[in-house]
Order: structure tokens, then C-alpha cells, then sequence
């Protein structure tokens, strides 16, 4: 070969066989110049898993050594890929609170999603933590802020935070078996890719995407499923039965060894007859329609579970579906398919290597549907659009990553590491999030120390960019302090100046965290709430007077007057607020004025929580030329029945009634007490009474302006 630099060496290391592919990269197209293919003479792969690695290196070898005698050249590097079924995928949801008065960065959003992926790391239930699996990458599906889903978080603010990943994993052991067995022939792996990705690519190109079609990579041991839709491929399955169900079964029927029930599989469907000997020794001929009559059924069910599995994928029968891979040629399965989904026959059908376009093939040997997926993995390795398989160190402890991307930074080195035991972001210490008197404030944590990174003993960050081989060291970051801090530092309440007793005092304001008092140097806590006013009750002034409280004793009298209840209150001290009667639960201000005694016993009398009732109409009237006024009857007062004067001491629970005097009119007996009498002047003589210059007596009703003539006449 005179090129060597254009040349491209492929393997596909399946169930059955080892296929090599040497090829030639063009301009615009890849030409095929030498293929290898052995098949494995024992079962030492199964479901595409290596299980004896010693028996699929010597095969491989020999695959590579044939290669290179026929082409002279020494084959170093290669392109491989695993199957499907290695490939797990699992999304994660982590939510975070966040202050509201902090605009959200970029490190948050990163550590953010390291947090999701940690908690699929950490999940018992997978495994992933442990080692056995490799993560191949991971992706942000979403983000959400205060429950909306959002784009993109960055520079927004809110309190809620979350953001949902799917994480890709291979098992450790399908990528070691697989690096072991090339490490042994002196491979080094340039890509990888997974099976059903290779087939499809290759056989459904981006024009042909748009429809719904089902891409079946049916092989020996798994059926790969690829689905496409919209220009897209957008959902991977896989069923873990295949071709060897039907070769396990001619084993069952007829007491075959493997291979044989395999060459028998493979001659029914060209040759009307079989001969085959049985493990017993006996020789056998049967017509090839009797056997596949006798498999028809075991085909019925594989095509069943290949279905039931595209079904629940798809959600809808596809438009079509295309067949590749060795399997593919098992006898009825394109008509029980058909049957299955159900389709129509003409939409299903075998695509072969001549379909694919962009591929000379020189030597005229890649004919059959088993030679789809082997020519994938060769034009996937000439278009570097595979996994790179890529080893580092990180605190000397060795770390293989797959690229997906094939654009590495630190960050998916530390990922691929196991980053449930890395710490690259401090977190920010929890703030104290109060509330004051209906207000939200907010007192932050500090800032976390973010891990101290070196790539090649040069200072670095998490999105830079690596190579193969490169050393990686770090130093865990470190958390931020929790926030601390007092009442004094949430609240704007300055001291009170007042007037107690003649002299001014100064008084602390009254704050209470959840409803208990509390100082302003009291320590404060997450989710209290904090209130405080401008006014403090008098209770809270004679505690700063230095009044012993113990001593001051203060009760409720519940009375009702006229039907309407009242509480007062009772004290064995005297209290004024700017002059007026005042509890110890009144609120007082600045510049106040308090009166208080404590030997000064304040009661309630009736007329401090009643007006004194309203007398009778008066009336004037004029006594023999004499203005004189007569006043109404007095209003009355009664106290649980009883008639009383307004200067009794009220009782508890007293029912006070008061009534207004009533309007009677008076008589002139009331009206003789203005009279100046002498009684020795009046003996002998007769009382005469004239009202309004008429004779009247002493019952004669008055009204406002009559006039009363009383004189004495002699006998």
C-alpha cells in the first residue's frame, strides 16, 4: 500500500463471527480493499458479550495478521463497536432553593447538574457509583425556575431552581473485555461506536428520516432497534433474542450440536433438501419445507417480542420497517413480522450493503444483510463520528473516558472519575431568611472555595479542554459558612424617649421572634419572624423603670351596662397615660407622659364607666310676679336591681341599668317651698290659690309659663 495515512481498519467482533474490514478513504468516497471474516468456533461470545477473551483474541488476531500478510502494511490503529444492549441510559431530577436576591451564575448552573448526575451516581439501585460502569456523557433535558420550565437559568433570579439530565453508561467490563482483547493484538482503539448506531447511519441516511421507519439490526444473539421520525433518530431498543433462538430450537428438534443446527439453518433456505448427523451418529435427510414448517412457530414468537418491543417504543405501527444483519435471513421472518405489527409485506423488507451510498467495494464480497453493521462501523471510523476512547490521570489514579463529543474538558474527565466522591464546587452556606413585620430579608452564607484544579501542573479550570494522556490534579472545594446573625441586624428600631413620673426614660424597643420577647443581641435563626413596633406597652416601660412587676397585680371585671358588655380593669396601682386611666397592656410612644403609683389602689366607681342618665323637663313658671325655675325628675341608676348612686364601687359581673328622669309635670305644692311663710303671720288666715286667674289647689299641674298667685286672707 502506498498510502498508508488514508487507510482505515474496522472490526465488528459479534455473536457469530469477526468480521475486518480494510479500507481506503478517498475525497468523496470509501473504498473497500480487503475484508476478513472468521467465524468463532465455539460459543465464546454471547448476546455480543466477549465471555472468553483468550478465544476471541485468537481470532481477532488472525483476522488482523491475514489482513496485514495480503496488504503488507501493519495494522495499529482500529475502529470497533459494542452492542446495543451494553448501553444504559437514566434521567435524574434535583431541585434547589436559591435566594431570591442573587442572580444565578454560571457555577451554579454546573454544579446544579453535577448534583443530578451525583444522585444517579449515589443511587444503589444502578450501580453506577461503583465503578462498573463507564459514563459516556450527559445532557440537560430541562430546566426549571419556581416550577416553570425555562431555557435557560442564567442571569435570571428566583427561589426555586431545578434541572432534569439524562446520563449515558456503559458496563466497565463490555469496554475492559473489549480493550483487553485489542490491547492483546496491538490495537489501539481510534473509535467506538454502538451497533444500532452504525447500522442506521449507514443504511437510513438524513433524507429517509422524516418517515417512521424501524430500523431491525437482527444478529445472533440481540435484535438492535433504531427508530426514526421527523429527521431524527430518536428512540434505541433492544430485544435479546435473535437468530440463535432458531438454532437453539433445530438443536432441541433434531439433537444437533451448534454448528450444525447453524449450517442447517443457513441450507434451508437455499437447498430443497438437508442432510445433517445428529450427535448419536445418525445421518439424517429431510426435506428443507419440513423443517421450516417445524421452526415456523419459534419464528412466530421472535418476530412477537421484536414487535411488542417496536410497539411500545414507537407508540404507533411504523411506516416501514428494514431488516439488516444476519438474522434477517431466518426463514418467515419477514412475513410473521408483517403479521405481528401488523404491515403490509411490501413495507418490510432487507436492505443490503449495494444500498449504501458513498462506498466502492473492490472486492465484490460485501453482499449479505451481515455486512450492513461491519460497514457502518468502517465509514463511522473514516468519519472519526464515534466514541474516542481516551485514558487520564486524576491524582494518579488512571481514568478511561468516551468522548461522545469528541470535545473533552476537565469536568467530563472528573465526571467519568466518579464524581459522587469529588467535591468541585463549594457550595454557598445556607442564608438566614427571616421575616420582619411582613418583609422577607435575607442575611447570605458565604461563599464556597471552588476545588483547586491543575492540568500538567498548571493551574486550571473546569472547561478546559483536554488530550489523550493528559494528568489531572485536584483539590476538593470547600463549603461556604452558614450565614449568622442577630435581631439587631434585621430590624430599624431606635430607642424610645419618654416621660415616666416626671423624669425622661429611655426604653428599648419590644421585639418578639414568634411571638416570645426577645433582646437585640438574641441570636437568629432560619424561618423565624420577627416583629417590632415604634410603640411599647406600659408593661414593657416600668420593666426598664426597674418596677418590680411581681408586685403589681392587675385583673379584668367583666360588667355589662344597659345590655352591653364592658372589661376593665382592676389594679392595686394607679396609671396615667397623657392624663388619661391606662392598663399595663397600654401602647405608649415616644414623648409619652406615665404617671405611676403604686400605693395608690385604683377601683371603678359606677359613674367612671356610665353617664350620670338625663333628669325630667323642667319647668318655669311665675310665683305672684316671681320667676321660678322647677326642675325634672332625676334619671335613676340601678346595679343588679337595686336602685344606687353613681359614687358606688362597681362588682364584678354587675348589670347596670341607668334610666333618664321622667317628664311629669309639676304641681303647685312644688312651687310653695319658694314661698317666704311665717308661720306666727299666718293664723287665722285662709291659703288662696289662684293659677292662671283661676282658683286652684295644691295638685294643680303646672306648665312652662303659668302663673301662680298664693296670698292669705283673713277668716
Amino acid at each position: 500500500m502506498k498510502n498508508k495515512g488514508n487507510i482505515i481498519f474496522s472490526l465488528d467482533i459479534g455473536t457469530r463471527k469477526v468480521v475486518g474490514i480494510v479500507a481506503e478513504q478517498l475525497q468523496d468516497k470509501l473504498r473497500i480493499i480487503d475484508l476478513e471474516v472468521i467465524e468463532h468456533k465455539s460459543r465464546t461470545m454471547l448476546d455480543g458479550q466477549i465471555h472468553n477473551v483468550n478465544e476471541v483474541t485468537k481470532i481477532v488476531k488472525t483476522v488482523k495478521e491475514n489482513l496485514e500478510k495480503r496488504l503488507g502494511i501493519k495494522l495499529e490503529k482500529v475502529g470497533v463497536a459494542v452492542a446495543g444492549r451494553a448501553l444504559k441510559t437514566v434521567q435524574a431530577k434535583i431541585e434547589k432553593e436559591i435566594s431570591l436576591n442573587e442572580e444565578i451564575v454560571e457555577d451554579a448552573v454546573r454544579n446544579l447538574e453535577l448534583e443530578a448526575l451525583s444522585s444517579v451516581l449515589n443511587d444503589a439501585s444502578h450501580n453506577f457509583g461503583r465503578g462498573d460502569y463507564y459514563c459516556v456523557g450527559y445532557s440537560v433535558v430541562y430546566y426549571e425556575l419556581d416550577g416553570a420550565t425555562i431555557g435557560n437559568l442564567l442571569g435570571h433570579f428566583g427561589q426555586h431552581m431545578a434541572v432534569e439530565v439524562i446520563a449515558t453508561f456503559l458496563p466497565r467490563m463490555v469496554l475492559d473485555s473489549m480493550r483487553s482483547v485489542l490491547n492483546k493484538v496491538e490495537l489501539e482503539v481510534i473509535n467506538l461506536t454502538l451497533e444500532p448506531i452504525a447500522a442506521i447511519n449507514v443504511i437510513v441516511p438524513p433524507d429517509m428520516r422524516r418517515l417512521n421507519i424501524s430500523l431491525l439490526d437482527i444478529g445472533a444473539g440481540t435484535t438492535d432497534i433504531a427508530l426514526t421520525k421527523e429527521g431524527m433518530v430518536f428512540a434505541y431498543g433492544m430485544v435479546p433474542e435473535a437468530g440463535d433462538e432458531i438454532t437453539e430450537f433445530i438443536c432441541e428438534k433434531y439433537i444437533l450440536d451448534f454448528n450444525a443446527a447453524e449450517k442447517v439453518k443457513k441450507s434451508i433456505m437455499i437447498q430443497p433438501k438437508v442432510k445433517f448427523k445428529d450427535i448419536l451418529g445418525r445421518t439424517y435427510e429431510i426435506d428443507s419445507d419440513k423443517v421450516i414448517n417445524e421452526i415456523s412457530h419459534r419464528v412466530r414468537e421472535l418476530a412477537n417480542s421484536i414487535a411488542k418491543c417496536v410497539l411500545e417504543l414507537n407508540q404507533k405501527v411504523p411506516h416501514a420497517v428494514v431488516l439488516v444483519g444476519g438474522g434477517s435471513l431466518t426463514p418467515l421472518l419477514d412475513r410473521e413480522l408483517a403479521c405481528s405489527f401488523p404491515l403490509d409485506n411490501s413495507n418490510i423488507g432487507i436492505r443490503l450493503p449495494a444500498m449504501i451510498s458513498g462506498i466502492e467495494n473492490k472486492i465484490g464480497r460485501l453482499e449479505g444483510p451481515d455486512m450492513v453493521t461491519p460497514l457502518g462501523i468502517c465509514l463511522m471510523t473514516a468519519q472519526s463520528s464515534g466514541l474516542k476512547f481516551m485514558e487520564f490521570s486524576v491524582n494518579e489514579k488512571r481514568v478511561h473516558v468516551l468522548d461522545m463529543q469528541q470535545n473533552l474538558d476537565v469536568l467530563s474527565v472528573l465526571v467519568a472519575g466518579g464524581i459522587d466522591q469529588l467535591k468541585l464546587y463549594g457550595k454557598i452556606g445556607r442564608a438566614i431568611c427571616v421575616e420582619v413585620n411582613g418583609q422577607l430579608k435575607i442575611i447570605k452564607g458565604k461563599m464556597g472555595k471552588p476545588a483547586q484544579i491543575k492540568l500538567n501542573d498548571k493551574k486550571a479550570e473546569l472547561s478546559c479542554k483536554v488530550k489523550n494522556r493528559d494528568s489531572i490534579t485536584f483539590a476538593e472545594a470547600e463549603d461556604g459558612e452558614d450565614a449568622q446573625g442577630k435581631v439587631k441586624d434585621v430590624i430599624d428600631a431606635a430607642n424610645l424617649t419618654l416621660m415616666f413620673n416626671g423624669q425622661p426614660l429611655e426604653v428599648k424597643p419590644q421585639i418578639f421572634v414568634n411571638g416570645f420577647p426577645v433582646a437585640l443581641d438574641a441570636d437568629l435563626v432560619d424561618r423565624v419572624t420577627v416583629a417590632y413596633k415604634q410603640s411599647v406597652d406600659v408593661r414593657h416601660v416600668l420593666k426598664e423603670a426597674g418596677i418590680d412587676m411581681e408586685a403589681l397585680t392587675e385583673r379584668e371585671v367583666v360588667i355589662r351596662v344597659n345590655k352591653e358588655p364592658r372589661v376593665l380593669s382592676q389594679s392595686n396601682f394607679r396609671l396615667l397615660v397623657d392624663g388619661n386611666r391606662a392598663s399595663l397592656n397600654t401602647e405608649v410612644s415616644a414623648e409619652s407622659v406615665i404617671e405611676f403609683k403604686n400605693d395608690q389602689p385604683e377601683f371603678y366607681r359606677i359613674r367612671d364607666v356610665v353617664e350620670i342618665p338625663s333628669p325630667g323637663l323642667s319647668v318655669s313658671v311665675l310665683l305672684n310676679g316671681q320667676k321660678h325655675m322647677i326642675s325634672g325628675a332625676p334619671g335613676k341608676i340601678f346595679m343588679n336591681g337595686q336602685l344606687v348612686e353613681s359614687e358606688e364601687f362597681l362588682i364584678d359581673r354587675a348589670e347596670i341599668i341607668t334610666c333618664p328622669g321622667e317628664n311629669v309635670p309639676p304641681t303647685v305644692s312644688h312651687v310653695l317651698k319658694y314661698l317666704p311663710l311665717n308661720p306666727e303671720e299666718l293664723k287665722g288666715k285662709t291659703l288662696k290659690i289662684v293659677v292662671n286667674g283661676k282658683p286652684g289647689g295644691f295638685t294643680t299641674q303646672l306648665s312652662d309659663g303659668t302663673q301662680v298667685t298664693v296670698c292669705f286672707e283673713e277668716r
